[in-house]
Parts: C-alpha cells; sequence; structure tokens
C-alpha cells in the first residue's frame, strides 16, 4: 500500500478544500421488509461515477466497492494505477471488494489474468470479484480456475461472484457472495451482500449502486481477507503433505503439497536431503544435498545418484534460508533409481 503523495486528492477524483459541497442527498429509504437488526450498507462505483467526496462517503459507510476493469482489455478509468484503492485503505475503509466485469466474448481465464495483471496481491480487508452479468457459465468457470492458479490457496475464499438473481439462475451460478435483485423482497438464495437498487442516494457520490449486509462493518469486514497474525520466534511449518518420488537413473523427481499451516502464510520454499542407503544420517548424506527449491517440486537436477540404488528423501517446509525448520519436521520417502539395463 503506497502512502499519499503530498497534494494528491483522495480517491483522485475528490473534491479539493474549497470545492462547492456534494449535491444534497434524499433520505436513505432502505427496501421494505428488511429484516430488524445492524445493517451496512455500501456503494459499487467505477469510471461511470469517479466525482467521489471521499470523507462525505466514508463519514456515512466504511466499506465499498470498485471496478478494477471491464474484460481484460479496458482498464477501468478510475482505478488510477491502483491509487483509488491505496487511499481507501489509508483513509479507513474496512472492507473493499475489487471487481472485474467478464464480457462475454473474451476468454475468462485471459481476464483473470488481467485482472491479477491490474491488482496484483490481495491486501487486508479485501475481496476479489468477479461480476457475471452475460455469456455462458464457462466464461466464468474459466475465470476462477486461472484465479485459483494465480492467487494462493489462502486467498480462494476471497474470490467472489457477483450476478443477478435471473441470470445467475438461468446460467446455474447460484447461490453467490453478492445477488443483485431490484424493487422485490431480498432473494431466498444464500448470500452475503443483496445490491437492491441502482439508484441509491449515497452522500459523497450521489445516485449510485447500493448493497446491504446484515451485520455491523466488523462482521462485514471478518469475512475479507484478514491481516496476516504477526510471526512469534518458536512457530515452525508442519511436514509437507503427499510426497510423492519418480526416480530416474541417475536422479528423481518429486512433487508435494504444502503442509497444514503452522504459521503466518504458506511456505515457498522447501528443503531437501536425500540419503544414500538405508539410514538417514550425516555420514549418508548425499554431497549436493541439502538444498532449497522454490516452489512444491524438484528442479531440473544434473544427475548424480548412482543407478539401481537405495536412496531416502527428507522434504521440509523453510524460508529461503532454511529459517522455521525444526528437527523431524518433514515429509520422507524411499525410492530406488532405476538399474543399468532398465
Amino acid at each position: 500500500m503506497s502512502v499519499i503523495p503530498a497534494g494528491i486528492t483522495p480517491f483522485r477524483a475528490g473534491r479539493l478544500p474549497g470545492d462547492p459541497a456534494a449535491p444534497a442527498v434524499a433520505s436513505v429509504v432502505l427496501p421494505a421488509a428488511v429484516a430488524a437488526g445492524p445493517l451496512t450498507l455500501l456503494a459499487d462505483i467505477s469510471e461511470w461515477n469517479p466525482d467521489i467526496a471521499d470523507a462525505a462517503y466514508l463519514a456515512w459507510s466504511k466499506a465499498i466497492v470498485i471496478r478494477c476493469a471491464y474484460g481484460g482489455q479496458h482498464d477501468d478509468k478510475a482505478w488510477y494505477g491502483g491509487q483509488r484503492r491505496d487511499l481507501l485503505h489509508t483513509l479507513g475503509a474496512e472492507f473493499v471488494g475489487i471487481y472485474q466485469y467478464l464480457v462475454a466474448g473474451e476468454d475468462g481465464a485471459a481476464q483473470a489474468r488481467a485482472f491479477h495483471r491490474i491488482v496484483g496481491a490481495i491486501e487486508p480487508g479485501e475481496v476479489l470479484i468477479a461480476d457475471f452479468e452475460e455469456g455462458a457459465r464457462t466464461v466464468l468457470t474459466g475465470w476462477y480456475n486461472e484465479m485459483h492458479l494465480l492467487y494462493p490457496p489462502q486467498v480462494h475464499p476471497y474470490i467472489w461472484t457477483y450476478t443477478g438473481l435471473d441470470f445467475g439462475a438461468a446460467t446455474g451460478v447460484l447461490p453467490v457472495e453478492w445477488v443483485a435483485a431490484y424493487g422485490q423482497p431480498e432473494p431466498a438464495t444464500p448470500h452475503k451482500l443483496w445490491q437492491f437498487t441502482s439508484t441509491f442516494p449515497v452522500p459523497g457520490v450521489g445516485h449510485a449502486d447500493c448493497s446491504l449486509f446484515h451485520g455491523s462493518i466488523d462482521q462485514l469486514a471478518a469475512l475479507a481477507c484478514q491481516p496476516a497474525p504477526p510471526p512469534t520466534a518458536d512457530w515452525t511449518y508442519g511436514p509437507p503433505r503427499n510426497l510423492r518420488v519418480t526416480p530416474g537413473r541417475h536422479n528423481f523427481h518429486a512433487t508435494w503439497d504444502p503442509p497444514v499451516l503452522g504459521g503466518p502464510e504458506l511456505p515457498a520454499y522447501y528443503m531437501l536431503w536425500v540419503y544414500k542407503g538405508p539410514v538417514a544420517d550425516r555420514y549418508s548424506l548425499v554431497p549436493t544435498y541439502p538444498r532449497t527449491v522454490q516452489g512444491q517440486q524438484t528442479g531440473p537436477d544434473p544427475g548424480g545418484l548412482e543407478p539401481g540404488t537405495d536412496y531416502i528423501l527428507h522434504v521440509a517446509a523453510s524460508g529461503l534460508t532454511g529459517e522455521h525448520v525444526k528437527p523431524g519436521v518433514y515429509a520422507s520417502a524411499q525410492f530406488t533409481t532405476a538399474h543399468p539395463l532398465q
């Protein structure tokens, strides 16, 4: 998150001191038959309503949804290279949804890659949203599959879908986290946000799309990405899971799944040890090990193992320089390299 440069107006298009005040906002009118209890209202905005009086809006709601792109070829003109997002966080927004309108004529995976290029890593307090209003379900499926490859598993719960009630039912994507239905009672399909109008009088914005959440802003913020807990001196990762080894004559290929989360984040690096023979000790350690690899598989190996020989592989989650590795916290597998005649 960037620091606000001197002289930059919050939300970029927000009013400067001394500019005319935002238009007066009519009395708040909520949908009929809304259940009693705490409610959080929030607007979703884009380049179609960029003239935001940020202080007035954030005094009304600490939750907002902003558009980053229309398809994969058009960055939202009010995204401003991420400045709007940064300023929202800096000025006290507690829930920020970032959405991309999915275009029917474009590949879903390509649109997801454009989203990732524009938005980058998720930040605390955010959810990432597909705005699915046109085209076939395969566009949304392609977007989701690619987003799950682009973002690590701990981000996946914060990847949401928006759709209209009728369109979502027709394409078979309900339930979704954010559903739109105007001029009718709140939909029965499970959801977290209900967009109930496109003409709500929003302070600092004017008439805009508006959604409601049944709960406090703290409860809504709890549904978004959470800050990583501060690391402690004594934490460590658990052992990697599902270690699999495919031996060759002089080398091997191994893959594994991340450990169950035991620290602030999933590991990006792993340490490997290879031992020759039936006993794993410092005397049987293969000279080119231990080594650190990035990701969840071994990289290219020039060889050096003996054909037809028994080996033991240990894999432990670590940092780049081996931090967070403790004795015994590793996955282990035995393998035999291929015989010379094989």
